[in-house]
């Protein structure tokens, strides 16, 4: 199968962009302009890129539910399991609501899993793009435990990854100069970015009630229907700017799940190992911090995309697949260790490039 380089790239330019998101949120910095106006112009578009994609890239099958099942929860399983072990080991605490309130920025994962489980039957349903808007407006008047298998942002962004499971068949209607795109792009999202100003950047994560972020149900419909429709007209135009051509992104995007998933065992301790060296004068510096963020950005998407490291988080996958669903094809006397010991194979010969 062909890659689309478009889409890596889209990918590759969203999961950097996810990663300085992240690391601007963790500055003591974060509440001041430069920092909070870049933060609010990101998300404007950033993770609706990634939904967007995620739609494009979905299809209905007669197995459409085990796939999501094996190719997302899984994914998303293993690495809610990890991050709390992580967190146990390094604070002795245990997450309450472990699995049902994804940890860091495991949301996605969960909510993929409800949107590509969800898709054969909303395909079905007529005028469902409308209907999921209206939801996702709506719902915002209801008080969910926040985070709670990230119902609310489930629900919200539904109607972007609709869109991309749709746009694939109407991308033509759509087609835009890329320079005039761009310049759309730059006035649509400064233009918001200054109207959200005034308000917490929680109005743009999509997971709080109208009433948790101090709103009246009236303006909170009108502020979420604003920053829906502006995350659903900037990936378009991200789509008629984006080139098809092969660039740095396209890699850091082909492998962007590693680097989505691993991101925060490095976000949050590059500030514990840089305090540990006696660096901490760093965080106390605007313009110091500023190069952190740029200069942590930049090294943990490196290091986090490279094919190796891709290679062995789908390995790991493939084993944890195998052992939690069998294989039809698989002779029941080589299940599961067929695949463990080629995953063992894989960590000896990785070792071995260390040992010459």
């Amino acid at each position: 199968m062909i890659r689309d380089l478009k889409l890596d790239n889209l990918k590759g330019m969203a999961i950097i962009l996810v990663v300085l998101t992240h690391f601007i949120q963790e500055t003591q910095f974060y509440n001041l302009f430069a920092f909070n106006f870049t933060y609010k112009f990101v998300y404007l578009f950033h993770m609706p890129l990634f939904i967007f994609i995620s739609g494009y890239l979905s299809k209905i099958s007669p197995d459409s539910g085990m796939k999501a099942f094996k190719g997302v929860f899984i994914p998303y399983l293993i690495f809610e399991t990890l991050w709390i072990v992580f967190i146990f080991l390094k604070n002795g605490t245990i997450p309450s609501a472990m699995y049902f309130v994804p940890e860091v920025g495991l949301w996605y994962l969960l909510s993929l899993f409800f949107w590509r489980t969800m898709l054969p039957v909303a395909n079905r349903i007529k005028y469902i793009f409308w209907i999921s808007i209206l939801v996702g407006l709506f719902v915002g008047a209801v008080d969910f435990k926040i985070g709670f298998l990230s119902i609310s942002r489930t629900i919200c962004y539904f109607p972007v990854f609709l869109l991309g499971f749709y746009f694939k068949d109407m991308k033509e209607k759509f087609v835009i100069n890329k320079y005039l795109a761009g310049g759309i792009l730059i006035v649509l999202l400064t233009a918001v970015t200054f109207l959200v100003k005034p308000y917490t950047a929680n109005i743009l994560e999509l997971k709080l009630s109208y009433s948790a972020l101090h709103l009246g149900n009236l303006e909170g419909i009108i502020l979420r229907f604003i920053v829906m429709v502006v995350g659903m007209i900037s990936v378009i135009l991200l789509f008629n700017i984006m080139t098809s051509k092969k660039t740095f992104l396209t890699k850091i995007g082909r492998n962007s799940l590693p680097v989505y998933v691993l991101q925060f065992y490095f976000i949050f301790n590059l500030p514990i190992i840089i305090n540990y060296l006696g660096l901490n004068f760093i965080f106390k510096d605007y313009l110091l911090t500023t190069l952190y963020v740029i200069s942590a950005t930049v090294m943990v998407t490196f290091i986090l995309s490279r094919d190796k490291v891709n290679e062995y988080v789908n390995t790991l996958i493939k084993v944890v697949t195998g052992i939690l669903v069998k294989d039809e094809s698989q002779n029941d006397n080589d299940f599961p260790f067929s695949n463990i010991r080629g995953f063992l194979d894989k960590i000896l010969s990785f070792n071995s490039i260390y040992k010459r």
